[in-house]
This record gives C-alpha cells, sequence and structure tokens, in this order.
C-alpha cells in the first residue's frame, strides 16, 4: 500500500477498495448474569429472564456476583489481572473457542470499547495486557465515547479493516460497575429504584448493567452477516443532556437509511435506557427519520446499561434474533410513555427483513449507529471518497509553562461556561480556539470532524471525583465531576462552542503516534471535509500537554 507524506502527517492515497467486498462477522460471544455464551444469553432473553435485581438501595446487573467467581476459578491462568481484563480475556476466548482465527498475527487489532474501564489505570494499559494475553502486540485501541463506544468501536473496526490496516479485528466490550459508577448516576438522579422500563409510561430511569460481549470482524473470511457501514454525529447541545430536537440520533438515522434497503430493513435496535430524556429523545429521533411504524427492540430491561459492552452486546443479539427470524420483546414495557410513538412490543414478533441499525447516544452529545445485513451488500457508501488528500491547515502545541486561564482571558474570554470545565476540556477548548484564530477559519457546522485521543483517559479526574465518595462523613458525589471522568466530554464541549453537529471521537492510545491511522479513519466519511485533530493529555491541574491539527480535504 503506497502512502504520501505532508506537513507530518500521513494519507493514504491508493489502495482503499471501491468494490463490494464486505466486512463481515466471524464470530461473537456474550457474557453477563444471563449466561456466558451468546447462545444462552439468546435463550435466556426469549424465556423472557431478566439479570436485573435489588442490590442494596438499586436495581442492577452485577456478572461477577453472579457466575464469574466459580468461573474464574477454573481459569488459574488469567490471575493477576483486574476483574475488567479479566472479563474481557474470557469473552475473547469464548468467541474464540472451535473457531481457526489467528489474532496473534500482525493482521488482527484489537479494539476495547468502554466507557470506564479500570478506573486507576489507563485502560489502554488494559487493552495491552488483553491483546499481549493473546499473543498479539499490534497497538490495541480503545475507544471511549461514553455510551455509544460499543457502536463507535464498530465503525471504527470497518474502516480500518476496509482501509486495508489490518485482516481482523476483535472488538470487546465491557465494563465493571462499582460505586464509583453507581454513585455518579445516583448524583444525576437517574437511576430507578426498580426494574427499569425503557418508553414506559411509568419509567423511573436506568439501571446499572454489567456484561463483557465480543464481536470478531474480518475483511478476508466472508460471514452470514455483513456492516453496511456506521455514522457518528453529534448534538452541540449538552454535555450531559439529550438534545431536544434529537439532532444527533436523527442525523444518524438518516445516514443509515441512505445505506440500507428499506424493504428489507427488520428494525432498529435503540439505546432504550429508561430514563425521561433519552427515550424521549430517540422516538423523536424515529419519527423525524420517518421510521416510526419500524419495529424496535429495546433490551435493557433484560441487562441493565452496560456501558461499554451495550453496543456490541445489543448488535450480537439483534443479529441471533434475526437469525431465528424473531424480533426480541422489550421487557418492562407496558404502555407508552413517550411523545411519539415507538413500535415497541411486550411478546416475540416474526421479523420481516435480515437487515438491522443499531443507535445508541451519550454524554458529550454524541450518538452513533450502524447497519447490518445478512442480504448480499451493494455499495460500500463511505469508501468511495477516500482517495483525495489532506491538507495541514494550522497547528497548535500547548504545554504546562501555557496559563490556561490567562489564553481564555486575553484570546477568548466571551464563553464563561469556560470556568466550569476541568482541565482536560479547557486544554482542548482553548487549543481548539487557537487553531481556528490561527486559520482565520470557523467550524463548519455539518462537515467538520472532531478526533481527540491521550493515553491516561480521564484519570485525574476519576480521582478527584473518588475524592467526593471516599469519606462516608463527608459524601457529596458531584454530577459536574461525575460527567467530567468521561474523556470524551471535551469534544463535546468543542462540539457545543463550535456548533459542529459533525463526528467525534475520543481513543485512548499508548501514544501520540497511534492517532494518525485514526484520523485517516475518519476521513473515509467522506461528509468530513475539515477535521480537528488532537493529542490531549492531562495528567494533573499542572501537568498538561497538547498539539492540536486543523486538517482540510483538498
Amino acid at each position: 500500500m503506497r502512502s504520501i507524506r505532508f506537513n507530518g502527517f500521513t494519507s493514504i492515497s491508493s489502495g482503499i477498495k471501491e468494490n463490494n467486498e464486505m466486512i463481515s462477522a466471524i464470530s461473537d460471544n456474550i457474557m453477563s448474569p444471563l449466561g456466558l455464551t451468546t447462545e444462552e444469553n439468546l435463550r435466556a432473553v426469549r424465556a423472557g429472564r431478566t439479570a436485573l435485581m435489588k442490590h442494596e438501595d438499586v436495581y442492577g446487573a452485577r456478572l461477577q456476583e453472579s457466575v464469574v467467581g466459580s468461573f474464574f476459578e477454573e481459569l488459574p491462568a488469567i490471575e493477576g489481572y483486574t476483574a475488567f481484563e479479566a472479563l474481557c480475556i474470557r469473552s475473547v476466548e469464548c468467541a474464540l473457542q472451535g473457531k481457526d482465527i489467528d489474532v496473534s498475527s500482525k493482521s488482527c487489532v484489537f479494539i476495547v470499547s468502554t466507557t470506564k474501564g479500570n478506573i486507576w489505570s489507563s485502560p489502554a494499559d488494559s487493552a495491552k495486557k488483553v491483546a499481549m494475553y493473546f499473543g498479539n502486540e499490534v497497538h490495541p485501541i480503545v475507544v471511549s465515547t461514553a455510551c455509544t463506544s460499543g457502536v463507535s468501536a464498530q465503525l471504527t473496526a470497518w474502516r480500518l479493516l476496509s482501509a486495508k490496516k489490518f485482516d481482523t479485528a476483535v472488538i470487546v466490550g465491557c465494563d465493571v460497575q462499582s460505586e464509583f459508577i453507581v454513585s455518579g448516576f445516583q448524583s444525576f438522579k437517574a437511576l430507578s429504584d426498580e426494574q427499569c422500563r425503557p418508553f414506559d409510561k411509568e419509567r423511573k430511569g436506568l439501571n446499572a448493567g454489567e456484561a463483557a460481549a465480543t464481536l470478531v470482524l474480518s475483511s478476508k473470511v466472508k460471514g452470514e452477516w455483513q456492516m453496511l457501514g456506521g455514522s457518528i454525529h453529534n448534538d452541540a447541545n449538552h454535555i450531559s443532556g439529550p438534545s431536544r430536537t434529537a439532532e444527533g440520533s436523527w442525523r444518524c438515522l438518516e445516514d443509515m437509511k441512505r445505506l440500507t434497503d428499506a424493504e428489507d430493513l427488520a428494525m432498529v435496535s435503540v439505546h432504550g435506557t429508561g430514563t425521561l430524556y433519552n427515550d424521549e429523545m430517540e422516538s423523536l429521533a424515529l419519527h423525524r427519520a420517518g421510521l416510526d411504524r419500524l419495529p424496535v427492540s429495546a433490551l435493557k430491561g433484560y441487562y441493565g446499561h452496560t456501558m461499554g459492552a451495550a453496543g456490541l452486546l445489543e448488535t450480537i443479539l439483534s443479529m441471533h434474533a434475526l437469525d431465528e427470524g424473531i424480533i426480541l420483546p422489550s421487557k418492562g414495557y407496558t404502555e407508552p410513555g413517550t411523545t411519539y410513538g415507538v413500535n415497541l412490543s411486550q411478546t416475540e414478533r416474526q421479523a420481516c427483513g435480515k437487515t438491522f441499525i443499531k443507535l445508541l447516544s451519550g454524554f458529550g452529545g454524541v450518538n452513533a449507529a450502524v447497519a447490518w445485513t445478512k442480504a448480499e451488500a451493494g455499495n460500500c457508501g463511505e469508501l468511495q471518497a477516500n482517495r483525495s488528500k489532506w491538507e495541514k491547515v494550522a497547528e497548535v502545541r500547548l504545554g504546562s509553562s501555557d496559563n490556561l486561564k490567562e489564553i481564555y482571558k486575553t484570546a477568548i474570554g466571551n464563553y464563561p461556561k469556560f470556568y466550569k470545565m476541568d482541565t482536560l476540556a479547557q486544554l482542548g477548548f482553548v487549543g481548539t480556539e487557537l487553531l481556528l484564530q490561527k486559520a482565520g477559519a470557523e467550524a463548519e457546522s455539518e462537515t467538520t470532524a472532531i478526533v481527540m485521543a491521550n493515553h491516561s483517559a480521564s484519570l485525574k479526574n476519576d480521582k478527584d471525583y473518588q475524592a467526593t465518595i471516599s469519606d462516608k462523613e463527608n459524601y457529596f458525589p458531584s454530577p459536574a465531576l461525575f460527567v467530567y471522568t468521561l474523556p470524551n466530554i471535551v469534544t463535546g464541549e468543542i462540539a457545543i462552542r463550535q456548533h459542529i453537529n459533525g463526528e467525534t471521537a475520543f481513543y485512548v492510545l499508548p501514544s501520540e503516534e497511534e492517532l494518525d491511522v485514526l484520523i485517516e479513519a475518519t476521513g473515509m466519511n467522506p461528509s468530513v471535509k475539515t477535521m480537528i485533530a488532537g493529542w490531549v493529555e492531562c495528567v494533573a491541574t499542572d501537568d498538561y500537554t497538547a498539539h492540536l491539527r486543523l486538517l482540510k480535504r483538498e
């Protein structure tokens, strides 16, 4: 594959497929309190079982307290790994069992989807341990885009395989529930004191769930399910609340409609958290996209919100349900509770079609969707626009010696919300402002993408938030602090300020060097004309560095 270098950034100029070759799902696994295999989970859901139960004063699903403890005892080889790492490893092992897949090859990449990972260490380090367990020395990629991580990870894998960077991608999604997570959701008053009821009139909030899920994709082996593509859009509205106009979700659905055959579209698998505003927003998105009558699947009444695993778990179950010719019922739903009707059912229904859309949304204003089909695919859509070159228009570097607040006062000064941001968000915010000022440009709402990464994720903020819940006599979990424990909030703050409804992504990587391939992958989306790409690392309030670039398609 030939590549050219310009202004310090490498862009592939040839070797991108323009034919009907597809990216296939060749293996999968779901590990949850309902079972340790996909088949066990599908049977449990079809039988109407739920993993949700009361834990102290909240409902949720705890994998470790049900089946994993004894399961781990049988596998001493994974001792020394954290619960998060061990769950990832076990799910991947189950997905690979009985399959002839060489995941140690340099043509295979591991992609970890997680919202919080281990809390106390970088998820990039955990991802490396997981990959190395299987003998894979390729630098793994962590996708951390709040609740959309599992869908965004699928799109990342699809792009990398389509660009022939790799032949195989092992995507594993996982999050481990803890007091850290539960108290954070409680601070937002988002948790229900009973089993969650997505889209129902009496819904009270979400349940925190725990699971691991793995999906293996290949560009060389043809599987029954092929991925048609995906879409990511930001609401540019609020970092912790859904858009009242469903802007991002609606745009994602419109993109997916262009990739799919309407006659073969069987359903939309939605986020369906059971919270008041999320479900209302999704009903509006479906209405605006003209998909009101299409069957909808909402699965969190069985598992709760499994965060980094949700996008993968719900995609895999959707595939296997459609293999059986059915659409799974939505547990907890009895009476419509959203302004616009959603075609949910309490009972199993026959499916018409073999194509579906998986839709998610999350903090930071991010929304993501992917489309899958069993039918022979037509055009690969996004890949056609990848031959163009990219020009670096401007570049900005910041370090600990640069006082962010002083820069804000002297160079910006008209956005008081700046003072509410954490240091990581301030770093990205100031860097982007300086970048656009230097270029004498404004971000285009629909055609600008924001791609950022670091190595530490949000470890500084994690420690700050943990301090608010460690002392039981001074227990004050703060939603303002908790939301910034999600590293992708920096992209949300920038999107709001610059009115960007395009793609936003955040990755946790071993080093800045690995960011270029993900910038390249984002450029495969033909609607992206400009990219704000940056490495934004914040180790402490007075220890940070940023390197941002403004890139434009020639």
